[in-house]
């Protein structure tokens, strides 16, 4: 660690932090990762607006590793009130919990005109491992009180310092969630970093803009500027590289060589016992707990759980179609204790196969056996159709709604309909598969701006208990073989970050300049 702070110290010090102007709040130490990424766009946010960062402090802080960073920066004090804080977050949580207890609405829970329903049962299912909330219990109000706090203590702090704004490295979750909002509702800027992505939020109305989603005029663009032939290549190029496993963590799972490939429609369904006649709808599971309502804005179900068990009560009364529930590929990391997927297959018809964790499809395989692929926001809603010209239906708003590819009922009245007709429902248009592939080519590849600085981590990596034993020392190893391409691309973003009208960090440029 010693080495790294010395290597990174010097490296940075091209950039010598700009004072005198006002300052950014920095979240909370954390993963070595999001610490690195936070620091980097930090220094970009200073370059570019002469911000000075001032980080949260926690338990977690590392004064040597942020001066490593910025030599002059001090975090930001615990206030001494914060106890009694506590206890007036308590009292509100405790005043509000009976509206919640009688209507049985916990979304649309709201504190100081903020809407906080979302965030906290998306952490109370995070913080509990539980797939869905079947009671409202007392618990609902700990979280609760939790989120009230944060929402005063950092109300507090921008209100007592010369802030521009905040960065955080998430729209969801308490930590991340909570400082975005309370920025963004009392005028400050809302610098969101997601992976390489950075946007520039004003308004509260933007916290469900997800950062990779592309506007319907991009995708027009993508396909106008490169035409079929050019559109095709490049796609094609793009899949490679997400089924290698270089784009997404996901893809590492999704395509991983121990999973079976299947070329034929006809093998597959032998394979599981389907009726070969008949078509194949293929429901896309979800990691229960990763924030099924905080990153958009709405759904149709009241979680991913209910979605998931409605629609198999729903499969169990339509024999004439076969339904495969096909397991989240990372479900792993994002474990729950009250689901027992073998229990709620053990009495389905023959026509409703389950592919578990252990039982996984090379995700390839729904080109050739997929009828119709289901998700409630997931990614298999506009890869799938763009790499097979598989027609999908999705369940809540997401980060390719309204892009002309997917079936989009509102409500569930509409998401059954459709699926009670799923057998009748043709493949995709070219038309309508040449949006998706911009989509995908757009989402995978060039939502982002690449940072040779940010070495891509698997799960498993992430989930190291020992990652700081080795993280620091990849990006000494990026600082030495990729030098004068880390300088470049930081050069390029403070840039974009520097112009008047800057919105969202990119590399669609490059796109069209290939």
């Amino acid at each position: 660690m010693d080495e790294f702070l010395k290597n990174n110290r010097e490296f940075l010090a091209k950039y010598p932090l700009l004072t005198g102007g006002k300052k950014l709040l920095v979240e909370e130490m954390n993963l070595p990762m999001i610490v690195h990424m936070n620091a980097l766009f930090a220094l970009i946010l200073n370059q570019a607006k002469g911000f000075y960062p001032i980080w949260l402090n926690n338990q977690k802080y590392d004064d040597a590793l942020i001066k490593s960073y910025f030599p002059d920066s001090e975090p930001l004090k615990k206030s001494t009130f914060s106890f009694l804080l506590k206890i007036y977050a308590s009292l509100i949580a405790l005043a509000k919990f009976p509206q919640i207890l009688v209507t049985g609405n916990i979304v649309n829970f709201y504190f100081d005109k903020i809407k906080y329903g979302d965030i906290v049962y998306d952490n109370y299912l995070y913080t509990y491992h539980v797939s869905t909330i079947k009671k409202i219990n007392w618990r609902i109000i700990k979280v609760m009180a939790i989120c009230i706090f944060r929402h005063l203590r950092i109300k507090t702090v921008l209100k007592s310092g010369n802030f521009a704004g905040v960065l955080v490295s998430h729209q969801v979750g308490i930590r991340s969630g909570v400082l975005l909002r309370v920025a963004l509702r009392y005028g400050y800027h809302g610098y969101f970093r997601f992976g390489t992505v950075l946007c520039d939020y004003k308004k509260l109305a933007e916290i469900y803009d997800y950062p990779l989603k592309p506007t319907s005029d991009e995708i027009d663009q993508i396909i106008e500027k490169l035409g079929s032939a050019k559109l095709e290549t490049v796609f094609q190029e793009v899949l490679a590289k997400h089924i290698s496993g270089l784009s997404t963590k996901d893809g590492l799972h999704a395509f991983a060589p121990s999973s079976k490939l299947y070329s034929e429609k006809q093998k597959f369904n032998a394979d599981f016992g389907l009726p070969k006649e008949q078509k194949n709808i293929f429901i896309m599971l979800h990691a229960f707990i990763d924030s099924p309502h905080s990153h958009f804005k709405w759904m149709i179900f009241k979680d991913y759980y209910d979605w998931f068990y409605q629609t198999l009560q729903f499969a169990k009364k339509h024999p004439q179609m076969n339904w495969i529930f096909k397991q989240h590929p990372s479900a792993k990391y994002y474990q729950t204790n009250d689901v027992d997927f073998n229990l709620l297959f053990s009495n389905a018809p023959k026509n409703i196969v389950y592919l578990a964790d252990d039982n996984q499809l090379d995700t390839r395989s729904l080109i050739a056996c997929a009828d119709l692929v289901v998700t409630c926001l997931g990614s298999a809603g506009f890869e799938i159709p763009a790499m097979g010209g598989v027609p999908s239906i999705t369940a809540a708003d997401n980060f390719y709604t309204g892009l002309g590819f997917a079936l989009e009922p509102t409500n569930q009245t509409e998401y059954f309909n459709i699926l009670s007709r799923a057998d009748k429902i043709k493949p995709l248009s070219e038309t309508a598969r040449n949006r998706a592939k911009a989509t995908f080519i757009y989402i995978r590849e060039y939502a982002m701006y690449d940072i040779s600085a940010y070495p891509k981590l698997t799960f498993a990596e992430e989930k190291d208990k020992n990652i700081n034993n080795w993280y620091w020392s990849r990006i000494s190893q990026a600082y030495l073989s990729k030098k004068d391409s880390i300088y470049k691309e930081i050069d390029h973003c403070i840039n974009e970050v520097k112009k008047p009208n800057f919105k969202k960090l990119t590399s669609l440029e490059e796109l069209f300049n290939k």
